[in-house]
Formats: structure tokens, C-alpha cells, sequence
């Protein structure tokens, strides 16, 4: 217990925070991706930041990545590792930060925090629960001019096509979603920024449906193509 006349830091008081292996720079632990060693000697990426042993950070930059060597990645886990090549090591980020994307979003409709489609997003807009707009990645180019006039300040990003999105919801091809629950639409926001570094929505089409096989179909795409046109 803390002395008395002491104040207990908070959690991001307490973070003295951790060096990147690429650039050595230090920065708070939230900023950074842990990677660790698992039983079979390869390294991966601990997204949550809660598997046991010891860790190695680095930025999420595709140069700071790209800089770990496994020697050095091996110097800090104080074991010999196996370290994927350049592109291969990008792809894997890519791919597990795809899937952390695609989690959040099921979470938030596990919650009910989801408003799916043109008529639930600008109903969720119109009261005041919007927090983050999703946007299909094969929306066209111009797609996002419309909902980022009507957002104002709220934040709109890209997440997965429109069938693996609506797959995630539960539903047929969903293009437009708002998400209602404060801290997750901000955790998904920060997930799908860092994704999109890594340019995950070509690297990680492979895993997609792997991601998204649990969701169950739901309203179809006629009744969301119907609300668009």
C-alpha cells in the first residue's frame, strides 16, 4: 500500500514506458507492438500485450520492423529466435492486425454497439451515439466525401470489404457502420490506423475468411443496397 500522503499513480502515470528494438527510441507501452517468443523458438506478435515471458517492443512503422534483427531480437528475449525475412515479417503483422480489427468489430456487435447500414449510421449520427463511421475497403473512392460531411468531427475509417464486414455483423455486404461504444471505437480506431500501416487489406486477404467464418448471416444485401441507392 502506498504511504500514506502518496498518490497512486494511474496506470499511464506508472508507464515509464519501452525502447523500440528498430529505431531505440523510447516511448509509452501503448504506442508500441510486443513480440515475444513462443514454445517452438519463432517470434510473434502479442497485440494484447498479456502473453507471459519476456518481450521485445518495437514501433508501428514499417521501418522500425523491418530494422529487429534476430540477433538482437534474441539479445532481449535472451533466447535464439526465429525471425521471418523482411516482407514475410510485415505480412504476419499484417495478417494478426487484421484479425485484432476484425475481433473489435464482433465485440462491438456482441455489445449492440453497431449501427449497420446507410439508415441505421445516419440515425446513430442524427442522436449523438456515433463514435467512429466504418467504411468499406472496397467502397468506391468517393464514398467517403458524403458521411465525413455529415460526421463533423467523428472519425471515419476504412475496415474490411463489404461482405467480410457484414459477415463480422452478422448480416449480408454492409458498406457503411457506426459504432456507438465510446472505448472500443477507440481501440478500433488506433487497430485499423496501425493495419493500415501495414498495408493489411492486401497482405491479409488469406486470413479473412478464417476471421470472419463464425459470423452468421443475418438481413441480406438487398435490404442495405436498397438504403444506398
Amino acid at each position: 500500500m502506498p504511504r500514506r500522503g502518496t498518490r497512486r499513480l494511474s496506470p499511464r502515470e506508472n508507464d515509464h514506458g519501452r525502447t523500440c528494438l528498430g529505431c531505440r527510441r523510447r516511448r509509452p507501452r501503448g504506442e508500441l507492438i510486443r513480440i515475444v517468443r513462443d514454445p517452438g523458438g519463432a517470434a510473434c506478435f502479442d497485440l494484447e500485450g498479456s502473453l507471459p515471458g519476456r518481450g521485445a517492443w518495437v514501433c508501428p512503422s514499417r521501418e522500425c520492423l523491418a530494422a529487429v534483427t534476430p540477433g538482437a531480437l534474441g539479445h532481449v528475449l535472451r533466447a535464439p529466435v526465429r525471425l521471418p525475412p523482411g516482407d514475410a515479417r510485415r505480412r504476419e503483422l499484417a495478417g494478426a492486425l487484421g484479425r485484432r480489427v476484425a475481433n473489435l468489430v464482433t465485440i462491438a456487435r456482441r455489445m449492440r454497439g453497431v449501427a449497420a447500414g446507410p439508415t441505421g449510421v445516419r440515425a446513430a449520427l442524427a442522436s449523438g451515439r456515433a463514435r467512429l463511421l466504418l467504411l468499406a475497403g472496397d467502397a468506391p473512392a468517393d464514398a467517403a466525401a458524403p458521411w465525413t460531411s455529415r460526421a463533423g468531427g467523428i472519425a471515419l475509417r476504412r475496415a474490411h470489404d463489404a461482405a467480410a464486414l457484414g459477415a463480422l455483423l452478422g448480416r449480408g455486404p454492409v458498406t457503411i457502420a457506426a459504432v456507438t461504444v465510446d472505448g472500443l471505437a477507440g481501440a478500433l480506431r488506433d487497430a485499423i490506423d496501425r493495419w493500415r500501416a501495414f498495408e493489411a487489406v492486401s497482405c491479409d486477404n488469406d486470413n479473412l475468411p478464417m476471421t470472419i467464418q463464425g459470423a452468421r448471416g443475418g438481413t441480406g444485401a438487398a435490404g442495405e443496397e436498397a438504403e444506398a441507392r
